[in-house]
Order: structure tokens, then sequence, then C-alpha cells
């Protein structure tokens, strides 16, 4: 038998494949077909068959063929480690270093013997395999390809973020956008390759399938979407802290991807949020109050309605005694004397003209002490001690001001710190604190009214 290099008849349609025409019939493949006609007139000459000259002569060659492709891998992963992954290691560059690790060139260098297979492919073309490996090498190459493009994207990834602009930028939900088309492109490519058709025919024909897509996969398209208006409209970043009551989330964002956001609660466990849930439900990102500097205080003592009263004048001289009210007392009295005086109010009543009540007082006291306090802003964040609507919980006297550090720990001892202070200094002004009665205060009244 003479070997040619003519390929086993296939459907023109082919021509549309990856490589198509462009390997045709090369001066490697009619190498392999005179070495084949060689070897089998060798084998010929020694007494064999002509049945066994074709069969020996033809595994012979694609023993050879797979050996050569064999050691043509090895020589291209031998020449990148010695010249281009040694070229690299000595750039000392963070994304030299992370295309080593990543095994970008180490993926592409798989290519080597699949173009090599792909040349002399065609001087195997009497034996008929040429219709069915031909399209499952070219999927072969697609992998490659598509392999490579992940590394280079995770290598872009972390650069991302040894550069510190993750926070800005949400690469991990746009590398998954990027490696989703990518995968999209490669599976209809696959598919034209297998079915012989061009990657514009499946196109045409995702249109009538889109709707059964789409309810199938809903949950994970409005994901999809979600994710992708969250990181474009930049509602969430690494490192932000968020709540999401509807969901009992309270914790720092650790990562965002196209469907799910990552959360480390404080009580150091780890909740996946759907990106939907925070486009359909409330939550808060603390990152404004992170980034101002400051952080809010906003809380209230009841008081004890029944203490409230008007203050005597030797009332106020002892109030004046704590050092932070010494002078604004001073103005107080001053202030209020020359305005019943202007009026002719008779002041021996004290609900005539106007008076100082104890609870004024320790409200100036509460002022004066917050703005004393080194740990609160006095200026430029809202600073205001205020009355509530009074209940049966008593009057509450609210504190609506900011810390000057926001970090959670120091926050709470600061606020902890006033209030104890607060709580204390209270009956200092001849004030209660409301409480709703204890089992002591029950034991209490009821021992005094027992009879002596």
């Amino acid at each position: 038998m003479i070997w040619d290099d003519a390929t086993t008849p296939i459907d023109d349609s082919t021509n549309s494949s990856i490589t198509g025409e462009m390997i045709g019939e090369t001066a490697l493949s009619d190498a392999v077909v005179n070495a084949m006609n060689s070897l089998e007139s060798l084998l010929a000459g020694w007494g064999l068959s002509t049945l066994w000259s074709q069969v020996f002569a033809g595994a012979l060659a694609v023993a050879a063929v797979l050996l050569v492709c064999f050691l043509a891998n090895a020589i291209a992963k031998l020449a990148l480690r010695s010249i281009a992954h040694r070229m690299l290691s000595k750039l000392k560059k963070a994304w030299a270093d992370e295309v080593l690790k990543q095994r970008v060139l180490v993926r592409l260098s798989h290519l080597v013997p699949v173009i090599l297979l792909m040349f002399v492919l065609p001087a195997f073309g009497s034996f008929g395999v040429d219709y069915w490996l031909r399209p499952m090498i070219e999927i072969y190459i697609v992998w490659i390809l598509l392999t490579t493009m992940f590394g280079l994207l995770e290598v872009g990834e972390v650069l991302v973020q040894h550069r510190d602009l993750e926070d800005r930028v949400p690469i991990t939900g746009i590398s998954q956008a990027i490696k989703i088309l990518l995968s999209l492109v490669a599976l209809v490519l696959v598919f034209s390759i297998i079915f012989s058709k061009s990657p514009l025919w499946f196109l045409s024909g995702l249109g009538a399938m889109a709707a059964v897509l789409m309810l199938i996969f809903k949950d994970s398209i409005l994901g999809l979407v979600a994710g992708i208006q969250i990181s474009a409209n930049n509602m969430v970043k690494v490192g932000d802290w968020i709540t999401v009551p509807s969901k009992n989330v309270d914790g720092d964002v650790e990562e965002i991807t196209l469907t799910t956001v990552r959360v480390r609660a404080f009580d150091k466990t780890i909740v996946l949020v759907p990106a939907y849930d925070l486009m359909t439900n409330p939550f808060t990102n603390w990152r404004a109050m992170s980034e101002s500097g400051g952080r809010r205080i906003k809380r209230a003592i009841n008081i004890d309605l029944s203490t409230i009263r008007f203050v005597q004048r030797d009332d106020l001289e002892r109030y004046k005694r704590f050092s932070l009210l010494t002078g604004e007392l001073d103005q107080r009295i001053a202030d209020i004397d020359a305005w019943n005086a202007e009026r002719a109010v008779d002041t021996s009543n004290l609900i005539n003209g106007r008076q100082q009540t104890n609870l004024g007082v320790f409200r100036a006291y509460i002022e004066a002490y917050l703005r004393d306090h080194p740990k609160i802003h006095s200026d430029g964040f809202t600073f205001l001690v205020r009355h509530l609507d009074p209940g049966p919980q008593g009057l509450p006297i609210e504190l609506y001001v900011f810390t000057n550090d926001n970090r959670w720990v120091p926050y709470e001892q600061i606020q902890a710190d006033i209030f104890d202070h607060l709580l204390a200094a209270v009956s200092g002004f001849d004030l209660a604190v409301f409480q709703s009665p204890s089992g002591r205060d029950v034991e209490a009244a009821m021992r005094t009214m027992q009879p002596s």
C-alpha cells in the first residue's frame, strides 16, 4: 500500500472549526508519510505480508509521533523553567512572581505538543482518525487557552490586592464576571466544533433558550445581576462593617463575589449573604461613620419626674462647688436676676418669673462634662443634650454626641465611662433615675408599713 496524506472526506462545514484549513498539508505530515512508506517497504522486504507491514508501520509511526509530542512538551517546559522563569524571577516584581505561582507559562506550554500533533495529523488520514481526533484536539486547545486566561485573571486579582486597591476595585466580582463570559465563549466554541457549525449559528439560537434558562437559573441570574450592581455602585466594599437586620448579620465584609457577600461576624463566625438580599432588604453600611472619624452616642437617662423641682439660692451655691459649673452658674444666676429685676418679678414664690431647676443645672453639667471630655467631638459634629417626651418611664435626657474614636471596643468603653459618671452624679443634683420597682423596693415598702 502506498500511504498518502489525503484526509478522510468530511462535511464542508468543518472548515469553520478553530483551525480549519489553516493546518492543511504540511511538510511535516509529508515527512511522516514518507517515513511510513519507507518503513512499510522495509518490513515487506523482511518477508511480512502487506497487511502486517501496514499495521506495524502505522503503529510505529503513531508511537514515534506520541514520543515526539511528549519530548516537545518536556523541552518546552524545560525551556520555560531555564529561560522564562529565570528572567521573571530576576525582575523581583509582584506580577512576575504571581505569573510563576499561577503557572501561566506552564499552561501555555501544553500548546506545543498539541500544535505539533495537528501538523502531523493529515499523515494519518487513511486511518480515518482525522474525523474524530481533530475536534478533540481543537477542544483541548480551547481548554488550554481558557485556563491560561483564568490564570491571568487570578494574577490580576492578586496584583490589585497587593496594591491595597481591593476596597476600591471589586476585583473578585469583576474577575468572576469575566470568567463567566470566557466560559460561555468557550462553551459556544466547543459546541461549534462538535457539531461542525459556525459559532454564530449557536448564538442565534440562544434567544429561543433565554426564557427556559431564566426560569431554571432564576436565582443565579438575580444574584449575578445584584452582584454587578453592588460592585458598580460601590454599595459594599471589602472591609466595610455592615448590618443586615433581616438576616441577623452584623460584621465585616471579607469577600464580595458575583452571587454572595462573605461577612465575618463579630463572634468570628462566617456568614454568606446572597447579593440579591442586599438589593431587596435594607442594610446598614457603617463605612461613612468609619471614614468620618467619629461615632455617635445616642442614649438617654430616664429621670424620675417626682424629683424635678425649682432650686433655692443655697442649692445653687452648693451646685457651684462642682468645678465644671462654677462659671456657668454665675452667668445663669446673673441673667435670671437681671431678667426678674427688669420685670419686677416677685421672687418670693419660685413659680414666678424665671427660676433655675435642678434638672436644668444637671443638663448644664452634662454639657460641660462632655465638652471637657477628651474623647468627645465638641466641634464639627452634632453636640446635643435634649429632653425627649416624658412617659411612664420618666423624663429621658438624651445625649446625642460623637466620640473621636470609632473603633468598637474603645467606643463602648468611652460610652460606658460617660454614663457611669453621669448616673453616679445624678444624686448630687437632688434628682433620681427612674427604675421600675424591684423585689428589694417592695420589701422595703412593706417593712415601713409594719407597725413598730
